[in-house]
């Protein structure tokens, strides 16, 4: 759906990220961006101050919607908002920036990959680098904008440092 000439309307945002959107009573239906649907089975509708609700009728939670729409947590609140400037949190335990991104994307490539990679090499040493740390750590990478090459990089730079070590 093809976001309208010159709307900065947070509803009009969303709906521009999302697959089938047809109307439905006072908002939407669309296929949720965050499981295979076939349906649409995500309802999103503007509530009376400006801001997106999205309810996901498969369960998937907001966050995992959001993200998964390539949006923010910003991108669901008219500009102007208090909400937009909220202190929030990436996955628990990252702040992020006024637009709603990651801050570690401020730090710059080769240091969130260095970050990234030691994360990976304490997982090594701890016995926990498994499945769901390296999903994360990819997740982090790609959400500040690091590349799966340079991510791959660091980690295996900071793992061949323990090894020799």
């Amino acid at each position: 759906m093809p976001l309208p000439q010159g709307s900065t309307q947070p509803i009009d945002r969303v709906l521009s990220h999302l697959e089938g959107v047809r109307g439905s009573g006072e908002g939407y239906m669309a296929q949720c961006p965050h499981h295979s649907d076939r349906q649409a089975s995500l309802s999103v509708k503007a509530a009376d101050d400006g801001k997106v609700l999205l309810h996901c009728m498969a369960g998937c939670d907001t966050r995992s919607v959001v993200e998964s729409a390539g949006l923010s947590w910003v991108d669901l609140f008219p500009p102007g908002s208090r909400e937009r400037f909220k202190p929030r949190v990436w996955k628990g335990t990252i702040t992020m920036n006024a637009q709603g991104r990651p801050a570690l994307a401020a730090f710059g490539d080769d240091q969130v990959a260095a970050l990234l990679g030691e994360i990976a090499r304490l997982a090594k040493v701890r016995n926990t680098l498994d499945k769901p740390v390296a999903t994360a750590l990819k997740a982090l990478a790609a959400a500040v904008g690091v590349s799966p090459e340079r991510l791959t990089e660091a980690v295996r730079g900071a793992l061949a440092t323990e090894e020799s070590a």
